[in-house]
């Protein structure tokens, strides 16, 4: 059985005119929404093989600070998963996922609409949400439509600063 934990980046600063997107940081708040998702996974002693990660600047500190609670491998940072289509990251993972327990940090619409096209909901995800979703198969290649269930939706509780 597969476990996949998708994770939208935490609250980005606000873009300016001269900011280029890509390297957008956490802002506090966002910082505070990873951490609070990596207490649990620590706490709740979740089990992750392998973090991967859109190359974007909030998405890299998103799962730095998630590698910080789960004392994993170097993570694998990819550029094409930044704004990524659900065609994108499912593709990605097909390529790269190396173990059962898969953390995937990346940016909406397409989180969003890979987490639906998995398990036939109509899931919004925000800032810092997380979505557990498990398969009952065991080869990243059988991702389709339809094919999960969601298992645990964590929403971090923080508050503007």
């Amino acid at each position: 059985m597969l476990k996949l934990y998708l994770l939208r980046h935490g609250k980005a600063v606000n873009p300016e005119k001269s900011t280029d997107d890509f390297k957008r940081k956490l802002n506090k708040k966002g910082t505070a929404q990873a951490n609070q998702i990596g207490f649990i996974f620590k706490r709740d002693e979740f089990q992750v093989d392998q973090i991967i990660a859109s190359g974007a600047q909030r998405t890299q500190e998103t799962a730095e600070i998630m590698n910080y609670y789960l004392w994993r491998k170097p993570i694998i940072f990819d550029d094409s998963l930044y704004l990524a289509s659900r065609e994108k990251i499912q593709a990605v993972l097909q390529e790269k996922a190396n173990g059962k327990n898969i953390l995937l940090t990346g940016h909406n619409f397409g989180l969003s609409d890979f987490v639906n096209y998995l398990v036939d909901d109509q899931l919004v995800m925000s800032t810092g949400m997380l979505v557990q979703i498990n398969f009952n198969f065991d080869d990243w290649k059988l991702l389709g439509a339809n094919t999960g269930t969601i298992e645990k939706i964590i929403e971090p509780q923080v508050h503007s600063f």
